[in-house]
């Protein structure tokens, strides 16, 4: 990946502990960034599908009943795929950079990384039965008992991980396309829309 000034300018400072959380990329792209990426997507939607977890949608953690252990991980290359032709797509409309597809499939792949721990903690006990008890009184039409506390951590610890990802995923676009500014992040606002519409429809009708 060719690297512009500002990117250079990046590489050279140090890699603090929150660098490696939110912009990992001005030191890891291209093939090293797509091997652990597509890694963690299929951990991830291993350990999911023992949360009983879909990925249905590009920015979608659903929980649900028994999950066939491969349909998270084949929805977690979908949505990455799709959103990652989307962003060539802007890349070679709107960037003034030459792009390579390695380095925007590779970063991409990387900032989903975030659902790998989510699926983790959604593993754990407590967090399984209160998503159950959800599930068990909506069907029933009760709600009284249920662990808030607990489901309130199961939903906080998701959404958290999503925004991450997102972060990760703007970070990723942004440093693989050489794309900043007003017009940059409009561009990924829109591909996430699109990205997510075309997800649902594929992970939700057509897997």
């Amino acid at each position: 990946m060719e690297n512009s000034p500002s990117t250079h300018q990046e590489m050279q400072q140090e890699m603090t502990i929150g660098r490696w959380l939110f912009n990992p990329f001005v030191r890891i792209a291209g093939a090293r960034s797509l091997i652990i990426g597509l890694a963690g997507i299929v951990v991830a939607g291993l350990v999911a599908a023992g949360a009983g977890i879909h990925f249905d949608g590009l920015l979608d953690v659903h929980a649900g009943n028994e999950v066939a252990p491969w349909m998270p991980v084949v929805e977690g290359l979908v949505n990455w795929a799709v959103f990652t032709l989307l962003l060539l797509v802007v890349a070679l409309l709107f960037s003034k950079s030459a792009v390579r597809l390695i380095d925007i499939a590779g970063t991409q792949a990387m900032a989903r990384m975030p659902l790998l721990l989510v699926a983790a903690i959604c593993n754990l006990p407590l967090i399984q039965d209160a998503f159950d008890g959800v599930a068990a009184a909506v069907i029933n039409g009760q709600l009284a008992g249920l662990p808030w506390g607990a489901l309130a951590t199961g939903i906080l610890v998701t959404l958290s991980g999503v925004v991450w990802m997102v972060a990760l995923m703007w970070k990723a676009f942004s440093i693989s396309c050489n794309m900043r500014g007003g017009r940059a992040i409009a561009l990924f606002i829109l591909a996430v829309l699109i990205g997510e519409a075309a997800t649902l429809y594929l992970t939700r009708y057509v897997l």
